[in-house]
């Protein structure tokens, strides 16, 4: 039994991410999850405390402002869960990276899930999730965790190296309409906007979270129809059929 306390950590561009860290806060009646999706905030633990970590996936891997963000979280021997939310394509290497990313950072890895949300380019896949059945699927899984003795290491899924990252290009931009108040290049998580000039986004930064398009205050940014029509096309060659949550403790 752990003597120390929990903490729920989560990467949130679009919100799916959130609800399931919020799910686990109330479910183990802990404080709401810290927001690392813009910004990390330093922080360290103790080999008492038991951390959450809720991030997406994307194109089967952790989205690279990851690595910044665990800069700033220091583990010192506390034990990590892992908890993958995806919109219901594959999880793929993205959990054996972030186990990785962890053991880096002094964590100990005790258990992890695989939790499907809304796809946040086309929120028809995964829409509903995560449902009742979901919910009482994890709250089976943290009700384990919490009640083992002692929480050993536990291998996450995936290979070495992990899967080359092939993301669908998907890049937002600004209407004609854009009022210019900056709120998308404030919120995005690569700085890939240009707050002088929204209607352009880089390219090299921009990992399609679509965090821009869910943050515009007057619904104004958008990914342009053809892109979106293209996308939502290969989207359903790959996320037919209904996926289940998994866990591994």
């Amino acid at each position: 039994m752990l003597s120390g306390s929990e903490t729920i950590i989560c990467f949130s561009p679009t919100g799916g991410v959130e609800k399931v860290a919020q799910l686990i806060a109330n479910k183990l009646k802990v404080a709401a999850p810290y927001d690392y999706t813009t910004r990390g905030y330093e922080v360290s633990f103790s080999s008492d405390d038991l951390v959450f970590f809720c991030f997406p996936v994307y194109g089967g891997r952790i989205p690279t402002p990851m690595y910044d963000r665990m800069n700033y979280v220091h583990g010192n021997g506390a034990k990590a869960v892992l908890v993958a939310v995806y919109g219901n394509r594959a999880v793929e290497d993205a959990l054996l990276e972030m186990s990785d990313l962890c053991l880096n950072r002094g964590f100990k890895v005790v258990g992890g899930a695989e939790m499907i949300a809304p796809h946040s380019i086309d929120k028809r896949f995964g829409a509903g999730r995560p449902d009742a059945s979901d919910i009482a699927a994890l709250n089976k899984f943290l009700a384990s965790l919490m009640a083992k003795q002692e929480l050993t290491p536990v291998a996450m899924p995936g290979k070495r190296p992990y899967k080359e990252y092939k993301g669908i290009p998907v890049y937002p931009t600004s209407s004609s309409k854009c009022s210019g108040c900056g709120t998308c290049a404030q919120e995005c998580p690569t700085e890939a906007i240009d707050p002088g000039d929204p209607q352009h986004t880089d390219k090299s930064k921009c990992i399609s979270c679509m965090r821009c398009v869910s943050m515009c205050p007057f619904s104004q940014r958008r990914v342009p129809k053809a892109m979106q029509l293209a996308a939502s096309a290969a989207l359903i060659k790959m996320c037919a059929g209904r996926k289940e949550p998994k866990f591994y403790l």
